[in-house]
Order: C-alpha cells, then structure tokens, then sequence
C-alpha cells in the first residue's frame, strides 16, 4: 500500500464476540463499498451532487473478539503510529469485559479513538453510560439489528471527524511549537539586551570617571598657571590659555550631557506625585536666572505622576536653554499649561532670539546646537535629553518661533489618575 493509499485508508476496529458481526461489517464497508446504493447514500448524505469521478472512503478493518483483545491492537496501532479512527464495540462479550469496561480501556490508551457502542439489549441506562465513561463527543450508540446505510454512515461520519481533530491537534502543536520557539528567542533576545544594558551602565561609569576626571585635572592645571604666571604671560599666552579653560568646561559640559541622555529612561526611578506648582518655582530657583530676565508660571500647574530627576532635568534643560540664548535687555520666559484632548500641553515661550523653521527638527538632535549667541556655545545635548524624556511618559515636544521676536517650547503628557482633584485646572482648557 502507498503512502497515499495509506492517508486515504480509516482504520476501523470491530470487537464482538459474534463471528457472524464480523461478516456483517466486512460486507457493509468493504465488499459493498463501491456499491451505487451506498454511494448515492453517501452522496445524499454528504452533498456530493458531482457526476464526476470522487474518492471513496477506503475502509481497513480488524477484528477482535474479546475487549482485551481489542485493547492490545489499539495499543500496537499507536505503537505503530498508524493508529483507529473508530472502534465498534459490543456491549455483551462473555466470559470477558463488557463493552463499558473496554471503552474505559480503549480510552485509557487513545483517548481520541471514536467509539459506536453496538446493543440489542438495555444493559445500561444514557445516564449510568455517561456516569461510567463521562459525556464525550467521541461516543454514539448504535441499536442491534443495525442497517446498513446506519453503519456506513457512521463510518463515513466519525472517521472523518476524527480526521479533522487530528489536523486540528497538529495544527494547535506546530502552533504551541511555534510560540515556544518565539518565547526562547524572545528569553534570548532579553538576556542580550539586559548585557547590553549593563556593558552600557559599565561604559556610561568609565566614561564618567576616566574622562571627567583627566578635564578636572587639565582645568586646576590651567587654572593654577593663569593664578601664578599671568603677569609672566604674555597678551597672546593669557588669552590661549582662557581658550583652553573654555574648551574643558565645554568638553565636561558635553561628557555631562551625554551621561544625562545615557540615564535617561534607562535607571530605574521611584514614581511620586509631583506638584508643579510646587516643583517649577523649585527649578526656578536653582537656576538663579539673572536680574534683566523674568520668569513667570502663567497658569494653575497638575500634580504628575513622574520620577522627579526626569521632570528637574526637563524643565531645566527648557528654562536653562531660554536664559542662555536671550539677547534682550529685558527677558520674559513664561511657563504654561492646558488641558487638551487628554493631554496636558506645557508651554515655555521666550522673547529671545527666535528660531529658524529650517532648524525646527534639527535642536532636537544630539550635538545640534545653533550658534546664536557669542556669548555661550551650547553642547546641542539639553533637548535631546529633554525629547527623551517627554517621550519616555508619552509625550510629543516641539517649538514653535519666529526670528527676533522668540520661541515657544511645547511639549504634552498624557493626563493620568492622581486622585488630586484641582478646580482651577478646568479654566486651562484649550480651545
């Protein structure tokens, strides 16, 4: 038989202990399979109204006629891999099992087999056959003196059942398969980037020390000459050597920035409540901004759910950026905040030199800075830091400027459950 013959081919099994059964069967399935009363049955049954040539169920049978007997060839069949689609089962079988009793075995071995129990007699009430075996799908009852087209239906029927739960089965095993593979490599990819992570922390650390610490060094060196030999300097030598000083506060300036970038979103920080209206004139104060420049809180601020490095380096980064660049005798920086469309829009506008719209996406990139001012060289770090925080909380930062007249900073942060209700925050609203 070919390997085709043998995927066309439903293995059937029939225990009785009446030979003249056995004869039954082989007649019904096999020796009048290709008959045209059974084929137009099937046809009516199955809704095959084709004229055309089909394949036919092709039915191998085996016999046994005690339960015993049965159960050891459905063991050898699974052994064999070749395992019964269907068991027809006597109910009476002395001086053996009865069919309750092989049923329970057959299960025990495949719990998949169909079974037809077959009975002329009342042996056992529905309820005391479902209380022995439990109520299955793989279970019918099949009444002595049977018919024929009975049979051959229910062999067409529970064979092909049994087909379809077994692709179902190896379907759902390539696919129990497919999602064990994907967690390992998931398991994989994780543990690659958890040493990432720490091959990073341990850079961000030597980069830190090694680095920072050669500027501390250069920067006391310098400083120690121009205290001690300035006078013995010349013009040229005094200010080469104050370019050199401003060279190593920039170079500590941007190693400190890219320690920011590194942290952020990376460490783990404890979550608080933070109230803003608390929190900014904090900031505000530590940056000390001078005498000319005036810095208000325009509107009632939200308590935020944050870690408060983040939100300390946010607004310091926007603030400090705004007190650099200002080129008017009188500065005004404001600081505002709105609800709109389950966000809360931040804004930070100046009156400084104003931007360029070409360089609208470019001051958000690493090491982007705009000479604008003589005065004060930038890193091109703070807002790079800044987008990555307000992106970390779900958030979007922009700006918004125009050249000579300055720019405004806007950045939004989803709203969230505090529990901290504030009236004068529903006047915030944005149109």
């Amino acid at each position: 038989m070919s390997n085709t013959e043998k995927e066309m081919t439903h293995r059937i099994l029939v225990i009785d202990d009446n030979p003249s059964i056995h004869k039954d069967f082989q007649t019904i399935l096999l020796d009048e399979e290709e008959s045209e009363t059974l084929n137009a049955l099937r046809d009516e049954v199955f809704g095959n109204k084709s004229n055309t040539n089909t394949s036919r169920s092709v039915y191998e049978l085996d016999f046994a006629s005690q339960g015993k007997e049965g159960c050891e060839k459905i063991k050898e069949a699974c052994s064999e891999d070749r395992p019964y689609e269907l068991a027809f089962v006597d109910m009476r079988m002395p001086p053996g099992w009865d069919g309750l009793k092989t049923i329970e075995n057959i299960w025990q071995i495949d719990p998949n087999v169909q079974v037809v129990i077959c009975t002329a007699y009342s042996d056992y009430s529905w309820g005391e056959i479902t209380e022995r075996l439990g109520r299955s799908e793989n279970l019918l009852i099949l009444k002595k003196p049977f018919d024929s087209a009975e049979v051959a239906q229910f062999a067409s029927a529970l064979t092909e059942k049994w087909v379809l739960a077994r692709k179902a089965s190896l379907k759902m095993s390539q696919l129990e398969q497919m999602v064990k593979e994907r967690t390992e490599q998931q398991t994989k990819l994780l543990e690659k980037v958890e040493n990432i992570n720490k091959e990073l922390k341990d850079f961000v650390s030597i980069v830190s020390h090694d680095l920072k610490a050669p500027l501390r060094g250069i920067k006391s060196l310098a400083t120690w000459i121009l205290d001690d030999c300035s006078d013995k300097l010349g013009e040229q030598a005094n200010e080469q050597m104050h370019l050199l000083l401003d060279r190593v506060e920039r170079m500590y300036n941007l190693i400190e920035g890219v320690l920011q970038y590194s942290r952020a979103g990376r460490t783990e920080e404890q979550i608080v409540q933070v109230k803003l209206d608390d929190f900014i004139p904090e900031v505000i104060d530590m940056l000390v901004p001078p005498e000319n420049i005036s810095i208000t809180i325009e509107d009632n601020m939200p308590v935020i759910k944050c870690a408060e490095t983040h939100f300390m380096q946010l607004f310091q980064n926007l603030l400090s950026n705004a007190i650099k660049y200002m080129d008017k005798p009188k500065g005004q920086i404001k600081v505002g905040c709105v609800e709109q469309d389950g966000f809360w829009k931040f804004s930070i506008a100046d009156n400084g030199p104003g931007i360029e719209k070409k360089n609208f996406e470019k001051i958000f990139k690493m090491f982007q800075a705009l000479s604008v001012s003589e005065e004060f060289e930038g890193t091109g770090v703070g807002l790079t830091v800044a987008k990555k925080i307000v992106e970390l909380y779900g958030g979007n930062i922009w700006v918004e400027s125009e050249i000579g007249k300055g720019s405004t900073f806007f950045f939004t942060l989803p709203k969230q459950e505090t529990g901290v209700n504030n009236a004068k925050l529903e006047a915030n609203i944005a149109n």
